[in-house]
């Protein structure tokens, strides 16, 4: 399926409102700002005083059509400020909020109240009237809702970009059709509830680059183009003829589970039984369980580095000339431990600070081409614990690796190199 050949056109604002519009489940929730949404009245105002013979556009929005409604995929956030506009300008009270809510859609709404409502009654009606007949949107309506995802994505890519994690949260819902409606609801709120940055940060800084170095290449950035490697493996891939290696990892994180919830006795750290489960050297698992890995990898970098501040807390990320090292030092330690569990750990920490802090010793200024070819073992691979963890069975060659200290000068950072020289020896 695809876009019908009527399903893009241009569309007055009143007409669209009028049709059976729908918020999907897997939407994030409204997000605009007073300020967004009084820049949006400001400027219609704006194209009604201009008095122009075309039409105002107001972008366009991407539609999917299901069970008789039109479920919004891109445009929400517009549409329903519209929706508020209209309402308020129609002296219908269209929400009953307490007076105290702080949500966006309520501050929104009570910043538009107090906007609108001090215009005379016949600005209302003409300003009511420019929006609803002169000012049209771009409608895209697919019956398809991966296509509608694609033309999401697209005209996303080619604007202003979302971020790789956005276009990520999308793909994985789209796998979740089969799961309740309070499942989906369920997995978006817990997503919604972690701020971009720390999103951000886990998949550009982290699984992103543990993944390339681990593989002997460089990690520039995280982008769009990337996302490919955490689509995961799908149970509607090549139509549902899967293949044997598929087959062994989707029954192996159905299973896991139940195997977690069996092994791992009554008060018993359970860290490493998660760890099995989601497990960074194999294929993800679309759908459900790629939300519940990112809740854990991000429950378990959040544990590391505390573990980790209480240790080395005088040589992190707070001092700028440390970022790139502390990066280092934590996405080999994330590694290290999904892999190897935290058993007899103290050892193989204090070898992978050396690595990731020798770095800072022997330069006076280390920039993120530095610790990306140190990070990848480039020109001697064996140097890298990403590449030794990648083809190890145990911890041991990373506890066996030697870190040469070799300081650009005898002044510089000699807290650190007693601290890397005493690691380094245990």
């Amino acid at each position: 399926m695809a876009i019908k050949e009527t399903g893009v056109s241009a569309i007055s604002v009143g007409a669209l409102l009028a049709q059976k519009l729908r918020i999907p489940e897997y939407q994030r929730p409204y997000s605009w700002r007073p300020a967004t949404a009084l820049q949006l009245v400001d400027d219609i105002k704006d194209a009604r005083a201009r008095s122009l013979d075309v039409p105002y556009v107001l972008g366009a929005v991407i539609l999917h059509e299901r069970d008789g409604w039109l479920d919004v995929v891109d445009g929400q956030q517009r549409l329903l400020t519209l929706r508020m506009i209209f309402a308020t300008l129609q002296s219908n009270n269209l929400l009953l909020a307490d007076e105290t809510s702080e949500t966006p859609i309520f501050l929104v709404w009570r910043e538009l109240q107090q906007r609108l409502t001090r215009l005379k009654n016949e600005e209302k009606a003409d300003l009511l009237a420019f929006i609803g007949t002169q000012c049209q949107l771009v409608r895209v309506v697919t019956d398809d809702v991966d296509e509608a995802f694609r033309v999401f994505d697209s005209q996303n890519y080619r604007g202003k970009p979302l971020a790789p994690h956005d276009l990520l949260k999308a793909h994985h819902l789209r796998e979740m059709q089969s799961e309740s409606a309070a499942m989906k609801a369920a997995v978006v709120e817990t997503w919604e509830s972690v701020k971009d940055e720390e999103l951000d940060r886990l998949f550009s800084t982290f699984l992103y680059r543990i993944a390339r170095r681990s593989r002997g290449e460089s990690a520039p950035g995280f982008a769009i183009h990337d996302i490919g490697m955490f689509k995961g493996i799908s149970s509607k891939a090549h139509g549902g003829l899967l293949l044997p290696s598929e087959r062994y990892h989707l029954a192996a994180q159905a299973a896991m589970p139940l195997l977690i919830a069996w092994v791992v006795p009554a008060g018993q750290d359970g860290r490493d039984a998660r760890r099995s489960r989601f497990q960074l050297d194999a294929p993800l698992v679309a759908g459900r369980p790629f939300f519940e890995m990112v809740s854990f990898m991000l429950q378990e970098l959040a544990t590391l580095e505390k573990e980790t501040k209480e240790s080395s807390c005088k040589f992190g990320p707070s001092q700028s000339r440390y970022r790139y090292v502390y990066e280092l030092f934590i996405a080999a330690l994330l590694y290290y431990t999904n892999k190897f569990g935290s058993g007899d750990l103290t050892e193989a920490r204090d070898k992978l600070f050396a690595w990731a802090y020798a770095l800072r010793v022997e330069m006076t200024r280390v920039q993120f081409i530095s610790a990306d070819n140190r990070a990848r073992g480039k020109g001697d691979a064996a140097r890298s614990p990403f590449t030794l963890m990648r083809n190890a069975v145990t911890g041991q060659p990373v506890k066996r690796l030697s870190v040469a200290v070799n300081p650009c000068n005898a002044e510089h950072e000699e807290e650190l190199v007693t601290f890397i020289t005493r690691a380094n020896a245990q």
